[in-house]
């Protein structure tokens, strides 16, 4: 079942005696379970009815005896429990308990009404050869929490404008997306911040986003490699001198710009660019190419964009010499902030080298 149908359910008030929630986006897992818990749980009995257990910790046949406890005050209980590593192919880690999959299968098939069980697992696949997996597919509410796609990560941001009362097309979605990165989280708050500063019924524009947004160092680290990629280096060196300002920047600020990070930066985002160089080739779809290189689908259509502007050859050369550079910064050959300006300077070689 989709997550939007589920939640579609749980505004109705059809709640599901057990719910499994497996996937890497936290925050999916967290919006749906307070839904579940404001449509469940009343403020008065609140304490008394809702128990959160991590499963490193905990035997899942305790978190059942209390998911069997009658509720205090109140109609229903909700019970939490976390790190549900048992229903995937991951080990389970040093220390952790005992858990009784029979137990637990045995619940799955008769839960009791007055009880909400929640098992979560930050993993993307569950292992379904396992018999408890099997019971939990049959009798219980599966809600895969994954990043969303490219498409649907748009669309998501514009829904999420319209629920604090304010327009953005799906351009300036896109753009927030680009600068502040795709975890749902961090757009949420990014969203609430423009949305107050615009006020209710107002419109979220591109020229909003490039104002307010956060940017994280890594947009700019993709900015700076659209530079060299067109040789415009010029532009790329004021874009490094921008970065290096923010190593003056407020507490908060202060070390983005270091040079070091910046270096290890461009080291990876020039290797992801030089996998998909390799990859792309081979029929790889831009999901499959981010599966596997562990980033979000939304990066790797960027890094698909720029990979067009490089060679092989001429990638392979760059992550050398940043190699290189690296090994001297650290052994005190160059200074750090000079080894990098002569790298962005020396670029147009090193991509024309033969």
């Amino acid at each position: 079942m989709e997550i939007r149908q589920i939640v579609r359910d749980i505004k109705q008030g059809k709640i599901a005696p057990v719910y499994v929630f497996y996937g890497t986006e936290q925050y999916i897992v967290d919006e749906t379970v307070r839904l579940i818990e404001e449509r469940v749980l009343d403020e008065a009995s609140r304490d008394f009815n809702y128990s959160v257990y991590d499963l490193c910790e905990t035997p899942v046949q305790t978190v059942l005896q209390d998911a069997e406890t009658f509720p205090f005050m109140g109609e229903k209980r909700v019970v939490r429990a976390s790190h549900a590593l048992f229903l995937t192919g991951s080990k389970l880690p040093a220390g952790a308990p005992e858990h009784d999959m029979d137990v637990l299968s045995t619940y799955v098939g008769n839960p009791p009404d007055y009880s909400v069980l929640i098992l979560e697992v930050a993993q993307d696949k569950l292992d379904e050869r396992k018999k408890v997996v099997k019971a939990l597919k049959k009798d219980s509410v599966m809600v895969e929490c994954a990043p969303l796609k490219e498409a649907a990560l748009a669309d998501w941001v514009v829904r999420q404008a319209k629920r604090y009362r304010v327009g953005m097309d799906a351009v300036a979605a896109e753009l927030l997306i680009a600068m502040s990165g795709a975890h749902l989280r961090q757009l949420d708050k990014e969203i609430e911040k423009m949305a107050v500063y615009v006020g209710e019924g107002e419109e979220i524009t591109e020229h909003i986003v490039e104002t307010l947004a956060t940017r994280e160092l890594e947009h700019d680290i993709f900015r700076l490699i659209d530079k060299i990629a067109r040789l415009q280096i010029e532009e790329a060196m004021r874009m490094y001198y921008d970065l290096q300002r923010l190593n003056t920047g407020s507490s908060e600020t202060r070390g983005e710009g270091e040079p070091l990070k910046i270096l290890t930066l461009l080291a990876r985002q020039f290797r992801i660019l030089l996998q998909i160089k390799t990859l792309q080739p081979r029929g790889y779809s831009q999901q499959q190419m981010a599966s596997l290189l562990g980033i979000h689908p939304y990066v790797a259509k960027l890094a698909s964009e720029q990979a067009h502007a490089f060679s092989e050859q001429a990638l392979k050369r760059i992550i050398h010499r940043l190699a290189e550079e690296d090994i001297r910064i650290k052994t005190g050959q160059v200074d750090k902030v000079l080894a990098l300006e002569l790298f962005i300077l020396g670029l147009k070689d090193i991509m024309h080298t033969s």
